[in-house]
């Protein structure tokens, strides 16, 4: 999967499975203690760092490895003179291998978990769970959990947030949710999906001495390194038709504005032409709204049929506004079948529900479908809402052998043939009416002929659709986001080492 530009910033993501199986295979190599001082030291140094020595600090450890990081973290603490206080979930008996090995090397006083009392102003660093956590929170410490999280106490978790999956983001029954996670040699699946996202806080990766190039793993974090050597930049010698043509499907009466924002996306992100086909009753509505692209009357699928058959396409569109009803069905079951590289948003996604095996088998690796979790879950009603949105993209594209984009808080992209990015390169801003509309354009855009393959396309599309969210304030609208294409692209031309 490495086929982008400066392959050695690509940056995976890994399943607790993958990277507790990545640890023995190192420790098998390697004394493993030494990686524990190692990740235990580094998390000091962040500290150290960061926060004042007069400032006492709580560590919590729980039984196993991410307690033994913690003694190893209160020893650094201890010996540059702050004040620590250390609890342990279980007795002293119960540690074994490289935890009492910690334990030992730090020999100082260790309350129990059940004496816990809450220092004001205190730091605390939780190592208690890691990444191992299957099991929910409850009890007494559940209580612990929910007054740390009501205290205005900074918080930094060790590899994973206590009560976080790792896996899929879940919170297990109750999460400590920190201000800082450091996290050991790559980021987890649960620190960017669901809630894990907003209870990690800002997550740093440090390198405790892993052989960086073994990792094996199917998820990779969302970078233009990935892409950006595809990019379609404009070229001295193009012209507006060597920029490629794209044509969007104009939606209904009362929904121009959301057709409007995906032509506009289009355009932005550097298509020479951008063509509306739109129906008679709206065609002056987009002459008058929108000016700088083409328009095509089309009233009929004998019409249409025509247009798809003499007109050059480079990508189609069709989706935002269209209206989920029978005619749209058999206008997107036509343009599924000529035309190549074809983008599905909303209501040409949503018109299907009847009808779900004849949209899976018109769908091939050339096409691209944009669902957020509700449309996803009418087109694909048997896969299972509670899986995390890695399972269920992947079990669609086992139905459907084509491209998703699951939009969400963390959007995950799989290919047809089962590549998968998760990017988190975006903002809550874009939580508002019109953004799906805008991406889809920049999706439409990017993908086809001379351009991006559409897995890339929309690794690229949703990179840059958050890039733009981020770099602007509160009160974002979709019409922003089209605003901001122009410097989004621009900050893409200066990215390192390009």
């Amino acid at each position: 999967m490495h086929t982008g530009h400066n392959l050695n910033k690509i940056k995976e993501i890994v399943s607790s499975n993958e990277m507790m199986r990545f640890e023995k295979e190192q420790f098998f190599k390697n004394n493993s203690y030494s990686y524990m001082k190692n990740a235990g030291k580094l998390v000091f140094q962040f500290i150290y760092k960061h926060f004042d020595n007069k400032q006492p600090i709580i560590v919590l450890c729980g039984p196993g490895n991410n307690g033994g990081d913690g003694f190893v973290i209160a020893k650094h603490l201890n010996e540059k003179g702050y004040q620590v206080e250390v609890y342990i979930l279980t007795s002293k008996n119960s540690y074994r291998g490289d935890a009492l090995k910690a334990l030992t090397e730090f020999g100082k006083e260790l309350k129990k978990i059940s004496l816990f009392k809450l220092k004001k102003n205190a730091l605390i660093v939780d190592a208690i769970f890691g990444i191992g956590l299957s099991r929910n929170i409850k009890g007494k410490l559940k209580k612990i959990f929910d007054q740390i999280n009501k205290s205005n106490n900074r918080i930094v978790s060790v590899d994973m947030p206590s009560g976080v999956c790792s896996n899929t983001g879940e919170i297990l029954g109750s999460a400590i949710k920190a201000d800082f996670t450091i996290t050991f040699h790559r980021k987890k699946i649960g620190h960017v999906l669901g809630q894990g996202k907003k209870f990690s806080g800002k997550i740093k990766v440090v390198d405790i001495g892993f052989d960086q190039n073994k990792m094996k793993t199917q998820c990779l974090e969302n970078s233009p390194d990935l892409w950006i050597k595809y990019f379609p930049w404009k070229k001295t010698l193009d012209h507006k038709y060597s920029r490629g043509r794209v044509v969007v499907y104009g939606g209904q009466k009362e929904f121009t504005g959301a057709t409007i924002l995906s032509a506009q996306a289009a355009l932005r992100t550097g298509t020479g032409s951008v063509k509306i086909v739109c129906s008679k009753n709206t065609l002056q509505i987009y002459s008058v709204k929108f000016p700088s692209v083409l328009k095509t009357e089309v009233n009929s699928i004998p019409q249409l049929e025509y247009f798809l058959k003499k007109e050059k396409i480079t990508s189609f569109l069709i989706g935002p506004g269209s209206g989920s009803n029978n005619k749209i069905k058999e206008i997107t079951k036509l343009i599924l079948k000529k035309v190549k590289y074809v983008v599905l948003d909303a209501d040409a996604l949503t018109c299907f529900q009847g009808d779900l095996k004849t949209l899976y088998s018109l769908l091939d690796k050339d096409k691209i479908i944009t669902p957020h979790s509700g449309e996803f879950h009418k087109i694909f009603p048997n896969i299972k809402k509670d899986l995390n949105n890695i399972d269920k993209a992947l079990s669609a594209v086992k139905l459907i052998k084509s491209n998703i984009i699951l939009k969400g808080p963390c959007t995950v992209i799989v290919s047809h043939n089962k590549r998968i990015v998760i990017s988190d390169h975006a903002s809550p801003e874009l939580a508002v009416i019109g953004s799906g509309d805008v991406l889809s354009g920049l999706v439409v855009s990017l993908v086809g002929e001379k351009k991006m393959n559409p897995f890339l396309a929309g690794c690229s599309a949703v990179w840059l659709h958050g890039d733009i969210a981020k770099h602007y304030e509160k009160g974002l609208i979709a019409e922003d986001l089209l605003q901001g294409i122009p410097n989004a692209l621009k900050r893409l031309k200066k990215w390192k080492n390009y």
